[in-house]
C-alpha cells in the first residue's frame, strides 16, 4: 500500500482529474475499474471520482507494489511513501495455486464476492495479490460461501479455468464437503434432505417447503446428504454432502427439520441464539466448508486437476 500526500500547488483538483495525472500510462477503463472496486481512500475514506483535493490530503492506494510502480509516473514519486497496510496478508489461507486456479480458505467475516459495502472479498484479496492486469477477463471467484461461512473457494485466474470450472459445478461434476455443528440430535444418523427452495433477496433469507413429488412455481428442488460424525448430549457434528449448491441452503434446510446450526442467528429462534453463543463463544453458524473435489477437466491445460482433492 502507499500514502500519497497532496500539496499546496495541488490544491482545487478533483481526485479523477489528479489520479489521470499521476497515473498517466494507466488506460482509462483500469483507473475507472479500480475507483468502483475501492482501491483508493481519500482520508481514510472510501473515495469516488468527484472529491476535491486540498493540501496535505492523503490518498491511500491499494494496489500491488508492482501494479503502483508500472503505472505512477516516476517525477511524482516526492509525495508518495510505503506504508505498512493495516489488511491482512492472506497468503497462508492459499491452499493451492498454479496459472490458472487458486484454491483459498476464506475466513469467518469474508465476502467471497464485493458488494456495495466495499468490504473485503475473496475477490478483493485475490486480485490484488495476483496484480491487476489490463485485461478483458476479470478473474474471480467460481463458487460462493455465505459471509459466515469458512472454507475453500475456487478463484479462477484465466477464462479458459473460469469457463470449464463453471461448467463443472453446473453439472456437479466438482464436489464439495462441509462439517457443521447442529443443535439437537437426529432421528437418523445418516440421510438425505430433499426440498424446494426460494430466496427471499428482501430479507436476504431461503423460504424452505417440503417435496411431495411436484415442483412449486417459483421454487427450485434441492438436496443435501449428511453423515454424524460425533454426538454429544445436545448437539452433534455432521458431515454434509452439498448436491446443489443455493444461497443458505444447508443452514435452511436443517433449520427446517428443527436442528438449526449452532449460533445461527438467521434461522434460529433468538432464545435458543443466546444460549448457544453462551456455550460455545461463537456468533455465528459453525459451519466450513473442509473438501473439494474435481470431476475430470476437459481442457489440456487444466487436465493435471483431474480428480484432485483438496482438503483443510
Amino acid at each position: 500500500m502507499r500514502s500519497i500526500k497532496i500539496n499546496k500547488t495541488e490544491e482545487g483538483i478533483t481526485l479523477i482529474k489528479y489520479l489521470k495525472k499521476v497515473f498517466k500510462s494507466m488506460p482509462s477503463s483500469l483507473l475507472q475499474k479500480l475507483l468502483r472496486k475501492k482501491y483508493f481512500e481519500v482520508n481514510g475514506k472510501k473515495a469516488s471520482r468527484s472529491e476535491v483535493l486540498n493540501a496535505n490530503d492523503e490518498i491511500l492506494v491499494f494496489l500491488a507494489d508492482e501494479t503502483f510502480d508500472k503505472f505512477y509516473e516516476k517525477e511524482n514519486t516526492k509525495n508518495v511513501s510505503k506504508i505498512k497496510s493495516d489488511k491482512v496478508d492472506y497468503k497462508d489461507r492459499i491452499i493451492y495455486e498454479d496459472e490458472n486456479i487458486i484454491i483459498f480458505n476464506k475466513p469467518v467475516g469474508m465476502l467471497s464476492q464485493g458488494d456495495k459495502s466495499g468490504d473485503e472479498s475473496v475477490n478483493s484479496v485475490l486480485n490484488e495479490y495476483i496484480g491487476t492486469r489490463n485485461s478483458s477477463f476479470k478473474a474471480s471467484t467460481v463458487n460462493r460461501l455465505d459471509r459466515n461461512t469458512e472454507g475453500l473457494i475456487i478463484f479462477a485466474k484465466t477464462y479458459i479455468a473460469a469457463k470449464e470450472l463453471s461448467k463443472m459445478i453446473k453439472d456437479d461434476e466438482i464436489e464439495k464437503r462441509y462439517k457443521a455443528t447442529i443443535n439437537g440430535i437426529l432421528e437418523k444418523d445418516e440421510g438425505e434432505l430433499v426440498h424446494l427452495f426460494k430466496k427471499n433477496e428482501k430479507d436476504n433469507k431461503a423460504i424452505i417447503k417440503e417435496y411431495k413429488g411436484k415442483m412449486i412455481d417459483g421454487y427450485t428442488l434441492i438436496k443435501l446428504k449428511y453423515k454424524v460424525i460425533k454426538k454429544y448430549k445436545n448437539f452433534e457434528d455432521v458431515d454434509i454432502e452439498l448436491i446443489t449448491g443455493k444461497s443458505h441452503q444447508i443452514r435452511a434446510q436443517f433449520s427446517y427439520i428443527g436442528h438449526s446450526l449452532i449460533s445461527d442467528k438467521k434461522y434460529m429462534d433468538m432464545g435458543l441464539y443466546k444460549k448457544n453463543v453462551e456455550e460455545f463463544g461463537i456468533k455465528t453458524q459453525k459451519l466450513i466448508c473442509y473438501k473439494i473435489k474435481f470431476g475430470t477437466f476437459e481442457n489440456a491445460a487444466l487436465k493435471e486437476l483431474s480428480n484432485k482433492t483438496f482438503k483443510i
